[in-house]
């Protein structure tokens, strides 16, 4: 028994060796980082005395966006890709052991330089009938497509953006054309902003595509902003000509930015714009249907979101279809900006939506009774080229991705005539399929 107490004495003044043999622990601790600092792109702190390496974590919004061991004091975060308001913790380790971590805020700046768009990704915005601008497949364009088919005034392409820093900026469009010169009008935010002039004559593409380059200013608001590039013009040269578009380029002002800075004007815009002109027409022309309605330009006093209007919509079938694809699976609360005159005879417009996943072709009697119809009815009278914004909504399921929107004049639902502006699609929720 003394023998025992002895040697536990002798072990707690051996050194630490024979500390180890009595099982107890053998390592000192090790210390916390200290310093952590953020500049110029690049996260540092100073060593620690013993250590292995650094267990590092990077957080955003609360969801670990990099983790790693690394041997480094000093870790480049731009190579990473890393963005907005980060949370870094540190901790040190050697073997299995690993010290206190210590956490350190930052924000990652991202520098806004070139943003490219495709015409072709635009697909909810420009219109799907043979007749109308259309996506176009050539593995010489850039991305393998473009946009053609801009034959007429109003047709193009509409481009949503979220901008990060107000100003003026150049815009540049890759096009090819047979005509010299042709010319396209470029809208911002539903006003008039500016014309390309597509002055190199490129030819068609084909197997020998070389889109040439023309820029343009415009100008762009903090936040989303809508950018138009549409075919306009007269008789006197030719109606714009034509031209195709294969991409654009923004060319930003290098100045950095916070892009949590943007969360205030949200994942989408507040409301999808989508302007008849540049959706299909559907227009009933003796006993078929046809996708060829010219618009209403502006005129005398008479004011239209991006400068035109679609008429004649008269016959029933007659409206607009779109192809939108939406984000994620939704409700949406669709209004329509419209004008309709009064006259013997005439019945307030009821226009009709439907959505469905396959374009309904443009065929003698296409048949819409099988799908589900949203109507607006008898809206006000506002008197023809005349334009108001419904205050009715109708609630309207778009399924994620692809989708068709159709807004026609149906006999069954007894419209009147009418004519479209535009309708605005605004996001209600997304809805959770039944698993």
């Amino acid at each position: 028994m003394n023998k025992k107490v002895i040697a536990c004495a002798l072990c707690a003044t051996m050194l630490v060796p024979t500390l180890a043999a009595c099982g107890k622990t053998t390592e000192p601790a090790l210390g916390k980082v200290n310093n952590i600092g953020y500049e110029n792109g690049v996260l540092a702190y100073d060593a620690v005395d013993g250590a292995d390496g650094y267990a590092v974590v990077f957080t955003h919004g609360g969801e670990v966006v990099y983790e790693d061991k690394i041997q480094d004091t000093s870790i480049d975060v731009e190579s990473l890709g890393l963005a907005g308001n980060i949370t870094v913790t540190v901790a040190a380790y050697k073997g299995d052991a690993t010290g206190e971590a210590v956490e350190y805020g930052f924000a990652a700046l991202t520098e806004f330089g070139e943003v490219i768009f495709e015409a072709e990704d635009n697909l909810y915005n420009f219109g799907t009938g043979k007749t109308q601008s259309n996506f176009r497949n050539n593995t010489l364009a850039h991305k393998g497509a473009y946009v053609g088919g801009i034959d007429d005034a109003g047709q193009g392409v509409y481009i949503n953006y979220l901008c990060p820093v107000a100003g003026e900026y150049d815009f540049t469009a890759y096009y090819t054309t047979d005509m010299n010169p042709a010319h396209n009008d470029v809208w911002v935010n539903g006003e008039y902003m500016t014309r390309f002039d597509f002055d190199e004559k490129t030819g068609w593409g084909g197997d020998r595509y070389d889109a040439a380059p023309a820029t343009v200013k415009i100008a762009l608001e903090k936040g989303w902003n809508t950018i138009s590039v549409m075919k306009n013009g007269d008789e006197t040269d030719n109606y714009g000509s034509f031209v195709e578009l294969d991409y654009f380029v923004l060319t930003g002002d290098g100045s950095k930015y916070n892009v949590d800075d943007l969360a205030e004007f949200g994942a989408r815009p507040e409301k999808y714009v989508l302007e008849a002109e540049m959706g299909s027409p559907r227009k009933r022309s003796g006993d078929i249907m046809t996708c060829k309605n010219p618009c209403i330009r502006e005129h005398d006093d008479k004011k239209f979101s991006n400068g035109f209007l679609m008429g004649g919509i008269e016959s029933n079938y007659d409206g607009v279809e779109w192809h939108f694809n939406s984000p994620v699976k939704a409700k949406y609360g669709v209004r329509i900006a419209y004008a309709s005159g009064e006259f013997a005879g005439s019945k307030k417009a009821a226009p009709t939506f439907i959505v469905t996943q396959e374009e309904v072709g443009l065929v003698k009697n296409a048949d819409f009774a099988d799908y589900e119809q949203k109507t607006l009815a008898s809206l006000p009278y506002t008197g023809w080229d005349t334009v108001a914004l419904s205050e009715q909504t109708a609630e309207i399921t778009l399924e994620q991705g692809k989708n068709f929107i159709y807004c026609l004049l149906l006999d069954s639902a007894d419209s009147g005539f009418f004519q479209i502006d535009y309708i605005e699609l605004v996001f209600i929720e997304a809805i959770e399929d039944a698993q």
